[in-house]
């Protein structure tokens, strides 16, 4: 975490027996944090222009491993610990790249910047714990309190009982909530997921999106959706001497799955296939005995090191940019803000609105904070006080206006400091702004 608007740990030590059959562990893929970042260097620094473009690759993979920590550490603690967090954490973190998706070599800029953007996979993990090595002192405040994650629940049956469709499980649905709930966990039934997931598209579709859009946009409420399906089918009738006639039910296969809702990644799937042989009197009993084994499944250690996506999915839509040029050139000016991990430019609607759709580091609750002491302030700093304002503000949809479109121009996007640079700490401004002529330029807006 849209929070989260959001990567996810799910680590799976499991060796368990049954019906007869060893489940053996999981195979999962490491928790990434997907970032999209911008990378400066000065090429009056750095004369050849090779080097000029190694050192704005250098710094976009740092800049990129800086917003994935922003995923653990408040932006104020980021700001006012630049120092400490930087020479601890980031500039330590080899190997925390997983893999460089993406590297737009944008060359030197109007701004007189050398600039490259990529898009990477950064491990939540290597950080999380280099955070936890700082002593308490330096750590206090530090790491956000990660709300405790929602899992939604939908395991179904199919027998001949059934007539061939897919019914719920109630008996399994409730073990399984039952064993989260005991760990402290919030579930809801999958069956709710989908409704709220619905009653957000309409409201989204009311405040003037698409469909196609706002159910490209719209995620579960829960973070993780447990599903999983059943399978019974009756023996051959045996007639007994005294002329009854037994039919017995037989439990063929059953599967489980859980599917991280941010990603819509597989983090774990199993099939099971119990040894022949495997009968019950009646399917009420083999219910019974799948919903016991599906509980002792979810155990406290498969979930103990389960982290929430630390990051936020919202919908910004700006009322008041002047044209669609100028409105995608401002998908670069949100990427250089520290809390944004990815932009995509979603719609510019005839009546002047633009939508994006955001991935923010950090949970809901620090949206607002984000939003005000982050976003706008650099706006508003780069383009002039008052010119960017919060109209309206409901759940994950915000709409900001522009209240001087004026100010929003081909020049001001272009020529003038990069955004990230207007609400960067005094450090991190030195460590790109190394030659005379960008110190000369800059001198005023940046303090130097």
């Amino acid at each position: 975490m849209k929070s989260s608007k959001i990567a996810i740990l799910f680590i799976f030590a499991l060796s368990i027996s049954l019906l007869g059959s060893t489940l053996s562990a999981a195979q999962l893929k490491p928790p990434v944090i997907v970032v999209s970042a911008e990378g400066l260097s000065d090429p009056n620094y750095y004369k050849d222009k090779a080097m000029a473009y190694d050192e704005a690759l250098r710094d976009a993979k740092r800049q990129a491993i800086e917003k994935a920590v922003g995923c653990f550490v408040s932006t104020e603690t980021l700001v006012e610990n630049y120092t400490l967090i930087h020479d601890r954490i980031i500039s330590q973190s080899r190997g925390v790249i997983k893999r460089v998706l993406k590297v737009v070599n944008g060359g030197v800029q109007p701004d007189g910047f050398y600039h490259v953007w990529i898009k990477a996979e950064v491990y939540a993990a290597p950080l999380r714990n280099a955070l936890r090595t700082l002593s308490r002192s330096e750590r206090m405040a530090m790491i956000k309190e990660r709300g405790n994650p929602t899992f939604s629940v939908g395991l179904y049956i199919e027998s001949p009982d059934t007539w061939g469709r897919k019914i719920p499980c109630e008996v399994c649905n409730r073990e399984i909530q039952n064993r989260l709930k005991h760990f402290g966990y919030k579930v809801i039934s999958e069956e709710e997921a989908e409704r709220q997931k619905k009653e957000r598209i309409k409201f989204m579709m009311a405040q003037g999106l698409t469909r196609e859009i706002a159910s490209q946009i719209v995620k579960k409420p829960s973070d993780i959706s447990i599903n999983g399906l059943i399978k019974l089918r009756k023996s051959p009738k045996i007639k007994l001497e005294s002329g009854l006639e037994v039919q017995t039910t037989i439990l063929t296969a059953w599967s489980l799955e859980a599917i991280d809702n941010h990603t819509s990644e597989i983090i774990f799937a199993e099939n099971f296939r119990p040894p022949r042989g495997v009968i019950y009197n009646d399917e009420d009993e083999a219910i019974m005995d799948v919903g016991s084994k599906v509980g002792n499944i979810f155990s406290k250690d498969i979930f103990k090191d389960y982290i929430l996506k630390p990051t936020h999915d919202v919908i910004l839509t700006f009322v008041g940019i002047p044209d669609r040029n100028l409105a995608k050139l401002m998908k670069k000016e949100l990427l250089g803000i520290r809390s944004v991990l990815n932009v995509t430019f979603r719609e510019f609607l005839a009546n002047g609105e633009t939508v994006f759709e955001v991935e923010f580091a950090g949970s809901r609750e620090q949206l607002t904070d984000i939003l005000d002491g982050v976003v706008l302030a650099a706006f508003n700093k780069k383009y002039g006080r008052g010119t960017f304002s919060i109209e309206e503000e409901h759940g994950d949809v915000v709409r900001i206006i522009v209240n001087n479109p004026d100010a929003i121009t081909r020049e001001k996007l272009e020529e003038d400091v990069p955004t990230q640079l207007v609400a960067a700490t005094p450090t991190r401004v030195k460590e790109v702004v190394k030659s005379t002529e960008l110190t000369k330029k800059y001198k005023d807006v940046l303090n130097l």
